[in-house]
C-alpha cells in the first residue's frame, strides 16, 4: 500500500517524529493505527505506542459507548490515553495537551515510535500545532507555538453516504452490545453534564429508558447525533493541505 510506505519514509528520515492518524468517527481509525503499528514493527525494527486523542475514551466505564478497542485488538501495542478519568470528572483540552506531550516524549524516551490517533479535531490540533494557552488553562490563546516534532498526519475519508452507513450500523451493534445496560450503570453510578449526556448518546437511552420513546427512535437519535458530530469533524478538516487523505474503502 502506497500509504505504508509512506510511513516508512516518514520514520526513516524522521526517526523522532510523530504520526497522526485522524478521521471522522466510525473511519477505521482505530483499526488503521494497529495496521500502521505492526508495519512500522516488522519492516523498521520500530516498537510502536499509540495515544488515543478521543475525548470520549478518555472515560472509564464507557468500553461501548466510546467505541473504546478492546486489549486483546490492541494486538500487544501500548495504547494510553484510555481509562484515565470517572465520567462525571472534567479534562480540558489543555490537560489533554500536557499529557500527550508528556507520552510523547517518555515513549521517545523509551526508543519507541509515537502514533497519535483519534478524531477529537481541537485536542489533536493542540498537540500537532503546540497551541499556547492564557494564564488559567482554560482556552487557547490565537498564538501558536512552534511544533514540537515533525508530524504526518494521515486522515482516512470515506464517501458521506457509506460513512452514514458504517455509523449507522455501528450505532445499532452498540445497542445491541448492551449500551442500554452499560449506560444504567453509569447514570446511576455518576452525576453527568449535560455535555456527556448528549455526547455519548446518554439523553436518547434515558428517554428510552423513561418510556417517552422506542428503542427503536432511541437508536434512530443515536445515528443522527453521531452522523451530526461526522459532519462537524469534516467541516473542521476541510481544506487541510497538512493532512495525505487515505481513501477507507481502498484499504
Amino acid at each position: 500500500m502506497e500509504i505504508l510506505e509512506k510511513v516508512k519514509t516518514f520514520v526513516e528520515k524522521s526517526p523522532d517524529g510523530v504520526i497522526e492518524i485522524l478521521g471522522p468517527t466510525a473511519s477505521g481509525k482505530t483499526g488503521f493505527s494497529i495496521e500502521v503499528a505492526t508495519f512500522l514493527q516488522e519492516n523498521c525494527g520500530k516498537n510502536v505506542e499509540i495515544i488515543s486523542a478521543d475525548s470520549r475514551q478518555i472515560y472509564r466505564h464507557t468500553d461501548i459507548s466510546s467505541a473504546k478497542i478492546s486489549e486483546k485488538k490492541m494486538n500487544g501495542i501500548p495504547h494510553h490515553g484510555l481509562d484515565l478519568i470517572d465520567p462525571d470528572e472534567k479534562m480540558t483540552v489543555f490537560n489533554f495537551q500536557k499529557f500527550a506531550f508528556e507520552k510523547i516524549e517518555e515513549i521517545q524516551n523509551r526508543g519507541n515510535f509515537p502514533i497519535l490517533c483519534g478524531g477529537t479535531m481541537l485536542w489533536l490540533d493542540a498537540v500537532s500545532e503546540n497551541y499556547i494557552f492564557g494564564e488559567n488553562s482554560a482556552e487557547k490563546s490565537v498564538a501558536r507555538g512552534e511544533p514540537k516534532w515533525s508530524f504526518l498526519k494521515i486522515g482516512i475519508e470515506w464517501n458521506r453516504e457509506k460513512l452514514y452507513e458504517r455509523l449507522n450500523a455501528r450505532a445499532t451493534q452498540q445497542f445491541e452490545n448492551g449500551l442500554v445496560e452499560e449506560t444504567q450503570k453509569i447514570l446511576e453510578k455518576f452525576k453527568l453534564s449535560h455535555n456527556a449526556r448528549t455526547s455519548f448518546g446518554y439523553e436518547e437511552i434515558e428517554e428510552f429508558l423513561a418510556g417517552k420513546i422506542s428503542r427503536s427512535d432511541a437508536i434512530e437519535k443515536n445515528q443522527k447525533r453521531n452522523r451530526n458530530y461526522a459532519k462537524r469533524q469534516l467541516t473542521w478538516w476541510r481544506g487541510r493541505e497538512d493532512i495525505f487523505w487515505l481513501d477507507g474503502e481502498s484499504r
